[in-house]
């Protein structure tokens, strides 16, 4: 998936969940932050990030956000895209079982796309806050799994420095005993890590996924 053009720019703080303050060519701007994730190790006051323009209330958005060497994509919304673009299919989007909606319908299995922006000692970890509706969403696979469907999540990491996925059971234990309990009735979970770019991401290559002895 390509970029449009991106310019450098320091981050100054987050105005809320989505609008954060950025320093751009002397000058301070609202850009929009598409990810309601806590990005603490990401957006905090004088780290670079790569904003692109946004023709609409906020002049432009965070796109990209820098870890030491790597850059890392904060763009939650892209990570089902990247999944279908990766397989070459054209999956339906945002499939509705009940009263849930999913992110991609392939052929007649549900998959829920789920993207991951933090990564520590070479682990990436989700949530990064607790997440009612995430827990809901595996629930609900549960639930589906029971009337024949096959469900699936896959978790996009959006940077390149992880080797291993994990649930992030400091943050969120209900969200990661959610994931344990879908695990064992042998549903599936993959993995994937982006190789990310100041002109694209995409999915790079699947990683293994430990659901437990990660702290």
């Amino acid at each position: 998936m390509k970029f449009s053009e991106l310019k450098p720019s320091r981050f100054i703080k987050r105005l809320n969940r989505f609008v954060g303050l950025v320093e751009l060519e002397g000058k301070e701007y609202t850009a929009y932050i598409r990810n309601t994730g806590r990005l603490k190790e990401l957006l905090f006051e004088g780290n670079v990030v790569y904003v692109a323009k946004k023709e609409n209330k906020h002049p432009f958005e965070v796109v990209l956000a820098s870890f030491g060497k790597f850059l890392v994509c904060i763009d939650s919304h892209i990570a089902p895209k990247l999944y279908a673009e990766y397989l070459r299919t054209s999956p339906q989007f945002e499939p509705r079982f009940g009263n849930k909606r999913f992110d991609l319908l392939l052929d007649t299995r549900p998959v829920e796309v789920k993207s991951v922006n933090l990564a520590e000692k070479g682990i990436a970890l989700f949530p990064d806050a607790p997440t009612k509706r995430g827990r809901e969403h595996i629930e609900k696979l549960i639930e589906l799994s029971r009337e024949g469907y096959k469900p699936l999540i896959v978790f996009v990491v959006q940077r390149e420095d992880a080797e291993v996925f994990s649930p992030n059971w400091r943050v969120d234990p209900k969200f990661s005993e959610s994931l344990l309990k879908y695990s064992k009735l042998g549903l599936e979970i993959k993995a994937y890590r982006c190789e990310v770019s100041f002109k694209e991401i995409k999915l790079k290559e699947e990683i293994p996924v430990v659901l437990e002895g990660i702290t």
